[in-house]
C-alpha cells in the first residue's frame, strides 16, 4: 500500500467532495484511516480519476460542475424546503400527476444557504419546469410510507407472519406439483403455503429474495447474488397455475424426470431437470396455446420492453458459452456490448432462445402474482412481502445490459466486526451514485417496482446501503475497503414513494454499524427495522442494542419485551443467522469451529462458555430458569416471548415453527455448508398439523390474533 491519502496533495480533498470517508471507526471503536491507494481505486469506480494531481484536479472540477448543474430528478417528502443548485433560479411551475399545476418562486440563495423550493404535499412524479427553460422530474414522496394501521384497518395492529426460503417448501399431497420430480420449493408450493398460513391467522408471508438467476447455471444458487433484480428465477415458475394441469402433464410425457424429494437439493440436477421441462412445454405453447395465453404473453412482453429482451438475449448468450464460469467481460469483445451490431444479429439468429427465456419469466412472474393474490383471497392482509437483495452479480444480466448503472471493480461488503472479524466481501455490485442522479435514478426506480409488483411489502436487504456502503476494490482483502456515502433522503424518499404507490409495507434490515440517525430517518419515514431476538441486549442504561456487531466484550442482559422498539418488526433469527434450536444447541459455533472460521481473538473455549452464559440470560429473560441446562431448547417459550413485545409485526422463519436445526446459510461459507440447499423437515400442510409445530404456532400467535 502506499502512503495515507492525507500525504496525496488534494487527494482527500476530493475523496471528501466524492463521499468516500476516508477515516472511520470500526467496531471495537478503534479510529481506521483508508490507503491512498483504496481511495484512488473508489474514485475511479466513480468515473474520478486520481493517479496524478492532473487528474485529481479535473475531477474536482467534474464534482463542481455536477453540483451546480439541475440534475433530472430530484426526490423530497411533500411539505419541506428542497435545496437546489445555485443555477435554480427564479419563477417555477410544477405540473402534477394529478394535472393540478403550482407556480411559485425559488427562495434566493442566502450566505448560509442555496436557493429552496418548497416542496407540494401531493405524492408522485411531477414535471417541474424554471423560467430559465430548466426541467427536472421532482418526485414527491408521502411524509411516511404505508403504516400497518393504514394497510390493516387497526388502530395498534398485532400482526404476525412467516418467512420462507421458497426452494425449501415442499408441497403436501394432492396439489398440482411436477410429481415425483417435486425437487425443490416454487411458486406453487408458495401459494399453497400462502393459503394454509392465511387459513391459521397471517397476515403475511415474507419470503427469500426471487430475483433472475442463471437458467445456463443452476447450481448457483443463493438468492442474494442474483444475475438481475429486475426479473425472476424462472425455475420458480409454477407452469400448471398458468398453463393448467393438462399442459404440465403432456410436457411430462416427453420429460418425466424422475424422483428426486431428499433433505439437500442438487441445485444443477434439479435446475437442469425443470429447464428442459420448461423448454418443453415452450415448445407446446407456441404450437397449441390458446389465444388468451398467447395474447397475455405478448401483453407482458410489451409492458416488459427492452429490459426483458436484454436479460432473455445475456441468458440465450450465456447459454451459447456452456454456462462457464468466465464472466461476460471474457466474453468475444464483439458480445461485451448489448447494443452491438453483433448482439443484435445473435438476438435475431437465436430468435427461439431469446423467445423461451421471456416464455420463462412470464411464467415466473403470473405464477409470482397467482401465489399473492391467493394469499390475500385467504385473508391475509399484506400477502407476499418480497426481499430485495443488496446486490447483482458483476457477471450477471444487469452488470451486462446497464452497465453504466455500476461501479466496476467493486464489490459490496462489510468492515470487520465482532462477528465477522476479517470482514465480509459479498462480491455484489454496487450502484454508483453519480450515475444514479445522472439518469434519474432510473435504476434504482424500476428495481423497486419490480420487487413490489406482486408484492404486499418488501424487505431491504442491508438498508443501510442506503447512507453508505463499504465497498471493497477488486484484488483487496475485504477489511481494506472504504464506506462510501449514498443520496439516502433521495433514496429513502423514492422507496417512500413506490411503497405509497403499490399501498405496500417497507421493511429495512438495519442490522449492522448503523449510522447515526439512520434508525431515527427509518422511523420517521414509516420503514420499520429489525429485531432479532438474539441483538436485543441490554446496555447500562438498560435501553436495549440495535445492532448486531457492536456487543461489549461480557454478555449483557437480554431486553425485555416491553423494551423492544416498537418501530421494527420482532424476529427470533434471520437466514443468516443460528436457528433457534441451533443456537441453543451451539449448532453454529460447531460449524466455525469444523471449517475454521474463527478470528483471531476467538477460541472454541471462550465462544462455548459465552453460549452457555447467553443461555442462561436468555432463560432469564423467558422465565425458564431452569432449562438452562436442557439440551432441547424451549422454543414454545421463546416464541410467546418475542410475539409479547410491541412491535406492530412478528416474522417468525419456518426453520423455528418447525423445529430445525441448521440455518438456511452460513456466512463465510459457500460449498462447505449447504447454504441455499436445505428443505423444510415437514410439508406445507404438516407444518400445521404436526403437534409440536402447533404447539409453537400458539405460542407465537400470543395475543396477536385478529380481533
Amino acid at each position: 500500500m502506499s502512503p495515507a491519502g492525507q500525504q496525496v496533495p488534494g487527494l482527500s480533498e476530493l475523496a471528501a467532495m466524492a463521499g468516500i470517508a476516508e477515516c472511520w471507526i470500526d467496531a471495537r471503536q478503534r479510529p481506521q484511516r483508508v490507503s491512498a491507494d483504496i481511495l484512488r481505486a473508489l474514485l475511479g469506480g466513480l468515473g474520478l480519476p486520481a493517479s496524478s494531481p492532473r487528474d485529481i484536479r479535473e475531477s474536482g472540477r467534474r464534482l463542481s460542475e455536477d453540483a451546480a448543474r439541475l440534475p433530472p430528478l430530484m426526490a423530497a417528502r411533500g411539505g419541506t424546503m428542497l435545496a437546489l443548485p445555485a443555477s435554480a433560479q427564479g419563477a417555477y411551475q410544477i405540473g402534477c400527476e394529478s394535472g393540478r399545476v403550482i407556480e411559485g418562486a425559488v427562495t434566493p440563495a442566502t450566505a448560509g444557504a442555496g436557493p429552496l423550493l418548497a416542496v407540494p404535499e401531493e405524492p408522485g412524479y411531477h414535471a417541474l419546469s424554471f423560467s430559465s427553460g430548466q426541467t427536472a422530474v421532482l418526485a414527491v414522496a408521502p411524509r411516511q410510507a404505508p403504516s400497518l394501521t393504514e394497510l390493516t384497518g387497526q388502530d395498534r395492529p398485532r400482526c404476525w407472519g412467516l418467512c420462507a426460503q421458497v426452494y425449501s417448501l415442499r408441497r403436501g399431497p394432492g396439489s398440482d406439483a411436477f410429481g415425483p420430480e417435486d425437487a425443490f420449493g416454487d411458486f406453487g408450493a408458495l401459494r399453497e403455503l400462502a393459503v394454509l398460513a392465511a387459513a391459521q391467522g397471517a397476515d403475511a408471508l415474507a419470503i427469500s429474495p426471487v430475483h433472475a438467476m442463471y437458467a445456463a447455471e443452476p447450481g448457483r444458487c443463493s438468492p442474494y447474488a442474483p444475475s438481475s433484480r429486475l426479473f425472476l428465477n424462472t425455475l420458480y415458475a409454477n407452469p400448471a397455475a398458468v398453463l393448467g394441469v393438462a399442459a404440465l402433464r403432456r410436457a411430462q410425457v416427453e420429460e418425466p424426470g424422475g424422483a428426486e424429494d431428499g433433505a439437500l437439493i442438487d441445485w444443477p440436477r434439479a435446475g437442469m431437470r425443470r429447464q428442459r421441462l420448461l423448454r418443453v412445454l415452450h415448445r407446446q405453447f407456441r404450437t397449441v396455446a390458446a389465444a388468451d395465453l398467447r395474447e397475455r404473453y405478448a401483453r407482458f412482453c410489451s409492458e416488459q420492453g427492452q429490459a426483458l429482451r436484454d436479460h432473455a438475449v445475456f441468458e440465450a448468450l450465456h447459454a451459447v458459452r456452456g454456462g462457464d464460469a468466465s464472466p461476460w467481460t471474457q466474453w468475444p469483445v464483439q458480445w461485451r456490448d448489448p447494443e452491438s451490431a453483433s448482439v443484435r444479429r445473435f438476438a435475431r439468429m437465436h430468435a427461439l432462445e431469446v423467445d423461451f427465456h421471456q416464455f420463462a419469466q412470464w411464467l415466473a412472474a403470473e405464477s409470482l402474482a397467482i401465489a399473492h393474490a391467493a394469499g390475500r383471497e385467504a385473508g391475509m392482509r399484506l400477502g407476499l412481502i418480497a426481499d430485495l437483495a443488496v446486490g447483482d452479480s458483476p457477471d450477471g444480466s444487469h452488470a451486462w445490459s446497464r452497465q453504466a448503472d455500476l461501479m466496476p471493480r467493486m464489490a459490496v461488503g462489510a468492515p470487520p466486526d465482532i462477528h465477522n472479524p476479517l470482514g465480509q466481501n459479498w462480491g455484489l455490485t454496487a450502484f454508483s451514485p453519480r450515475a444514479l442522479a445522472a439518469s434519474g435514478y432510473a435504476a434504482f426506480i424500476d428495481m423497486l417496482r419490480a420487487t413490489l409488483a406482486h408484492a404486499g411489502g418488501v424487505r431491504i436487504d442491508h438498508i443501510l446501503g442506503m447512507a453508505r456502503l463499504w465497498l471493497v476494490p477488486e484484488g483487496a482483502p475485504a477489511g481494506g475497503g472504504a464506506y462510501l456515502r449514498y443520496p439516502m433522503e433521495t433514496l429513502l424518499a423514492l422507496t417512500t414513494l413506490e411503497a405509497w404507490r403499490h399501498r405496500a409495507l417497507v421493511i429495512g434490515e438495519n442490522l449492522g454499524t448503523v449510522p447515526e440517525g439512520f434508525n431515527q430517518a427509518l422511523s420517521e419515514r414509516g420503514i420499520l427495522g429489525m429485531n432479532v431476538l438474539w441483538f436485543m441486549r441490554q446496555t447500562p442504561d438498560t435501553a436495549p442494542r440495535e445492532t448486531a456487531d457492536a456487543l461489549p466484550e461480557a454478555p449483557a442482559a437480554f431486553a425485555a419485551p416491553g423494551a423492544w422498539p416498537a418501530e421494527s418488526a420482532a424476529m427470533t433469527t434471520t437466514h443468516d443467522l443460528p436457528t433457534a434450536r441451533g443456537w441453543w444447541t451451539g449448532r453454529d459455533i460447531d460449524w466455525r469451529i469444523g471449517l475454521g472460521l474463527l478470528g483471531p481473538d476467538d477460541t472454541e473455549e471462550a465462544l462455548r462458555r459465552d453460549r452457555e452464559t447467553d443461555r442462561k440470560l436468555l432463560s432469564q429473560a423467558i422465565g425458564c430458569e431452569t432449562r438452562a441446562q436442557d439440551p432441547e431448547p424451549p422454543l414454545t417459550e421463546l416464541l410467546r416471548f418475542v410475539s409479547s413485545t410491541p412491535c406492530p409485526l412478528l416474522l417468525v422463519p419456518m426453520e423455528d415453527l418447525t423445529g430445525a436445526l441448521d440455518q438456511p446459510n452460513l456466512p463465510g461459507t459457500i460449498d462447505t455448508h449447504p447454504n441455499w440447499r436445505q428443505r423444510l423437515p415437514l410439508d406445507n400442510h404438516a407444518c400445521f398439523a404436526d403437534a409440536a409445530s402447533r404447539l409453537r404456532l400458539d405460542a407465537l400467535r400470543g395475543d396477536r390474533r385478529r380481533p
